[in-house]
């Protein structure tokens, strides 16, 4: 029988890996950020700057994971390894939502799933840069939000509470070449998290509104709960021994 493609269009950090198994162990044909060494973004880039259909050089799955999210660092403004540090955060969720369209444009049978999850300060925790490594975010979240508190509060000024920024143990990527010390350690260590409330709530938001006239194509799954919802979306007999979380923290 035909198979609709299937793509996972949620965050990194909640279960890509999982889903892709999951699919994997369904039967579907499934690929992971990368074919043939390049990442599935620059064949379908390459595609839709020379007119073809966003998949035309990687047509050969049925479903495809952990390709779409944008940041790429845990610094939102970088790029990968920090090699550019001015990308513009609005510009990536823009360009996000536009693929997501094309694809939805292109292969009008198509479902998609945007992994999500229920603990939100947990994926927050897993994207940002630790500016205080003495507090490891995952397990020290609150102590954590009170060392934000601290440096970045509303009371602390424009550029925050300089004494955390002379800090010794404070940790930092280097500040680009003509930006103050002060300036950068108060963008990577206080902007950051407001940044990715933003960007959760612009891929969610976005993406709904895309498909408010459609919303069967459209699953919004928590990776904490049953994978019941995921084999309903599918159309696949339910296996609860297919869904495997490789990071259950």
């Amino acid at each position: 029988r035909l198979r609709p493609r299937v793509f996972q269009v949620g965050p990194s950090s909640a279960a890509t890996t999982a889903i892709r198994d999951f699919m994997t162990r369904h039967g579907l044909r499934t690929v992971k950020s990368y074919h043939q060494d390049l990442h599935l973004m620059q064949w379908i880039d390459r595609a839709l700057d020379e007119g073809k259909p966003a998949l035309f050089y990687v047509d050969q799955y049925d479903a495809y994971t952990d390709f779409l999210y944008p940041f790429l660092s845990r610094i939102p403004w970088c790029s990968e390894g920090c090699k550019t540090q001015s990308d513009n955060v609005t510009e990536k969720i823009g360009r996000y939502l536009h693929i997501v369209g094309k694809l939805a444009e292109h292969y009008p049978y198509s479902k998609f799933v945007f992994n999500t999850r229920r603990d939100f300060p947990r994926w927050l925790a897993s994207q940002m840069y630790n500016c205080w490594p003495w507090l490891e975010k995952k397990t020290m979240w609150a102590q954590y939000l009170e060392q934000y508190e601290f440096c970045c509060g509303a009371n602390t000024g424009p550029l925050g509470n300089g004494v955390c920024w002379a800090d010794p143990a404070l940790r930092l990527f280097k500040a680009p070449e003509h930006q103050p010390h002060e300036e950068w350690a108060h963008q990577v260590c206080c902007k950051s998290l407001p940044t990715f409330r933003y960007i959760w709530k612009a891929m969610h938001q976005g993406v709904k509104r895309m498909f408010i006239g459609e919303p069967e194509r459209v699953l919004f799954f928590p990776i904490e709960g049953s994978s019941k919802p995921l084999s309903d979306f599918l159309g696949v007999r339910h296996r609860p021994d297919a869904w495997r979380k490789a990071h259950a923290g």
